[in-house]
């Protein structure tokens, strides 16, 4: 028998929510999203990244990434470069402001992360992190099955 709050795609998705939720209210001060702040720590990772590989590592669509640079770029966090090795394509950057801000919402994120695994001890929070890939993992094998 099916029991909603036994299924794990339920649980995940509760949980993320409710994560969610807690960082949006935290992020309201500063004025961007969570999907911009995605970009912006894919950033503090990576910079001079083209905006096809950034919307690859943050998983979302190109038409979507783009206008999420546009508006962090009108927000004068970030800066777009041309690329002097592929003239058809720009590069991403932190601006000095999009430095700043990442360096006040890191500590935020850190503290949500730290709530999430409070009560667990390192070796639980180490095989949480790697049932949670192989969970991606599996579940991305299975992608072409939805078409």
């Amino acid at each position: 028998m099916y029991i909603l709050n036994d299924a794990i795609s339920f649980i995940m998705s509760r949980t993320y929510s409710r994560m969610k939720n807690i960082f949006l209210k935290k992020l309201k001060k500063y004025e961007i999203t969570l999907e911009q702040w995605v970009l912006l720590a894919q950033l503090s990772e990576k910079e001079g990244i083209s905006p096809t590989d950034l919307s690859l590592v943050s998983l979302r669509d190109k038409p979507y990434t783009t206008r999420l640079i546009d508006r962090l770029e009108e927000k004068k966090f970030i800066i777009k470069e041309d690329s002097k090795v592929d003239k058809r394509s720009s590069l991403i950057y932190l601006t000095q402001q999009g430095v700043e801000l990442k360096k006040e919402i890191i500590p935020i994120a850190d503290k949500i992360n730290e709530w999430l695994v409070e009560n667990m001890d390192e070796k639980e929070v180490k095989t949480l992190k790697v049932l949670l890939h192989k969970m991606y993992k599996n579940i991305q094998s299975h992608s072409h099955d939805s078409e």
